[in-house]
């Protein structure tokens, strides 16, 4: 039986025409393109993969962009390179700029179709770039509709999935040369027989095809004094509701996002410790063990730790710690 087994394998490998590989083929290793926003990084477990698609979803001005371009961001930081192929026109020179990005060394395509919209992300993954932004698939308009003389009523039954879904059948496949494939949708309202449900352009086929899928959704406002109504930015909340490259933490994060400024790192550890009782409050009073004295209001903790580096790198090896050694009793009991 062992020999049979044996020759099976053997043959099976051996035949040039059909593509098969050992399971511990080199080929199937993949990396991974970090968020550098802690909360993120640790649900899907260091980032997102690359060889892979990723889905971005929800509703509209809740952080999806902001989350992609800072994978852009971590990509020039590691001396990579990254396409943003803007189907909204909306591309912001000036905003992309503030949350980090150098505009001068990203390549942005402005496609007028899905056709060319696919045949600039065909050749950017067959190039091997780092990562490919789609923003957004509602955004997708094939040439039959874009060059037709028919009249703005002409809408075949379900253009646009049928298209995205014929785009990401194509795409895949290409993704062997290296490169992180992301998708940006946005949620829309359906019709229901009794209650309110959601629906994304596209159709759920793309939900399918994705191995890391991520919602998005816009939480509660940060106002600056807390007490008043001066918004500042708002809560993203990030669900990991599929991953099948490591992330293991389904649960909802919530990060602080800054209009002036995107989402600040420091903050985040701040609420991560607050979070984990390293740093206590007492109404409006915080206290870390290392302040010389208690201050009044999150921004002030925030301050302290950028004032203080040596401070803020212990504290944050504290609260890496506490997580890891979090992770690992959970998963031990």
């Amino acid at each position: 039986m062992k020999e049979t087994a044996e020759s099976i394998f053997n043959e099976l490998l051996n035949d040039k025409k059909l593509a098969t590989k050992r399971g511990d083929d080199e080929s199937f290793a993949y990396g991974r393109i970090p968020f550098n926003i802690p909360q993120l990084d640790r649900i899907t477990a260091g980032g997102i993969p690359r060889k892979r698609f990723t889905l971005l979803f929800g509703g509209w001005s809740s952080g999806k962009s902001y989350i992609a371009s800072q994978l852009c961001k971590s990509v020039q930081e590691d001396g990579g390179v990254s396409v943003w192929i803007d189907l909204e026109k909306s591309w912001d020179p000036a905003w992309m700029e503030k949350v980090g990005i150098d505009i001068t060394k990203i390549i942005v395509a402005d496609p007028a179709t899905a056709e060319e919209a696919f045949k600039i992300a065909q050749k950017s993954l067959r190039t091997g770039v780092d990562l490919v932004v789609l923003d957004s698939v509602a955004g997708i308009i094939p040439a039959d509709i874009f060059n037709n003389e028919k009249g703005i009523d002409y809408s075949p039954i379900a253009w646009q999935s049928r298209t995205w879904n014929q785009m990401l059948i194509r795409l895949l496949p290409d993704l062997t040369y290296g490169s992180s494939l992301v998708a940006i949708n946005q949620t829309r309202g359906a019709m229901g027989p009794i209650t309110a449900m959601e629906t994304m352009p596209g159709g759920e086929g793309q939900k399918f095809f994705s191995h890391c899928c991520m919602q998005v959704s816009k939480g509660g406002w940060l106002n600056e004094p807390a007490s008043s109504t001066n918004r500042v930015g708002f809560e993203i909340k990030v669900k990991l509701l599929k991953d099948k490259f490591g992330g293991e933490r389904w649960e909802e994060v919530v990060i602080p996002f800054r209009i002036e400024g995107g989402v600040d790192v420091v903050e985040t550890y701040v609420r991560l410790g607050l979070e984990y009782g390293i740093i206590k409050q007492t109404g409006a009073w915080y206290t870390y063990e290392k302040m010389p004295n208690k201050v009044t209001g999150i921004n002030k903790v925030v301050d302290w730790f950028k004032e203080n580096p040596e401070d803020y790198e212990r504290f944050k090896n504290e609260t890496e710690e506490f997580y890891t050694t979090r992770e690992s009793n959970s998963q031990s009991s």
